[in-house]
């Protein structure tokens, strides 16, 4: 599965590739009063916003350790004035 991540406080864009059984499975065990199922979880992943998936996705992947992902800089984006 691959997402687009915002950090809107340095204003950088990534792409975060994980197994999405493993996240779906990992965000179940983390979270399981969020999501009432697989599908459901995976439903909201996908509907995320840039910004949650920076918060919640790329978060919850850096605090453990038991799934491969990969998140790589796209670049940034400029601010509009």
């Amino acid at each position: 599965m691959k997402l687009i991540a915002i950090d809107r406080e340095d204003n950088s864009v990534y792409q975060v590739i994980v197994n999405r059984h493993k996240l779906v499975s990992l965000l179940l065990n983390r979270f399981p009063e969020d999501y009432s199922s697989e599908l459901d979880a995976l439903e909201k992943i996908i509907d995320m916003e840039p910004e949650d998936v920076d918060a919640i996705i790329i978060g919850e992947l850096h605090n453990q350790d038991s799934i491969d992902y990969e998140i790589k800089l796209l670049g940034e984006i400029e601010e509009v004035a």
